[in-house]
């Protein structure tokens, strides 16, 4: 049939299109990133260490009204890597234990005083929960994997993600299916050749 080429020639095209549009950051931006989500998400405080990192919290969470999911949020304050104030994370999670967000997570650009949402990145399109329990009886879930079309390449929630959980993230993202291995903290590119 003529047309399944034209239809997976646009659906590449889409995800190119949706890859981009979130603020974008180098690999190792992304990976300090990440590893800094893990330790200021285990802290009671998650990064909102003083009176206008909380305030940073609070203006994120007024920004995201109306655009999480229906899933419990934590917040996390980072300082934002360009150095003009903070990026606030709202982390996905369920109560279930054996359920892992990999998708379905926000970040907020906040001004350095923490009183104006600069930008509101989803960093999905959509949810998605990996369950633990969804593999046939006797097998372990050893590794995870996602297709990823916000951005081209695996995000600093992912990062987070593999490492709270001690397990690595396949990733494929646009525009050609480029495929990454999540783990240990740093992102790494398949060198396979198509």
């Amino acid at each position: 049939m003529r047309s399944v080429p034209l239809i997976v020639a646009i659906l590449f095209s889409l995800s190119a299109a949706f890859a981009g549009e979130i603020r974008e950051f180098d690999i190792k931006t992304i990976e300090r990133l990440g590893n800094e989500l893990t330790r200021e998400s285990q802290r009671p405080d998650r990064g909102a260490t003083s009176p206008v990192r909380k305030r940073a919290k609070q203006t994120a969470i007024a920004a995201l009204q109306g655009k999480l999911f229906n899933i419990h949020y934590d917040y996390v304050v980072l300082n934002d890597p360009d150095g003009s104030g903070f990026l606030v994370y709202a982390l996905g999670g369920t109560k279930n234990p054996d359920e892992v967000v990999l998708a379905g997570h926000f970040r907020v650009t906040v001004s350095a005083d923490g009183e104006k949402a600069e930008r509101v990145d989803a960093l999905s399109r959509s949810l998605l929960i990996n369950n633990k329990k969804d593999v046939p009886a006797g097998s372990d879930v050893v590794a995870m994997h996602m297709a990823q079309i916000a951005s081209s390449k695996p995000l600093e929630t992912l990062i987070y993600t593999s490492n709270l959980t001690k397990m690595p993230i396949m990733v494929a993202t646009p525009p050609n299916g480029q495929v990454w291995l999540v783990g240990n903290g740093k992102i790494t590119k398949s060198t396979s050749k198509k």
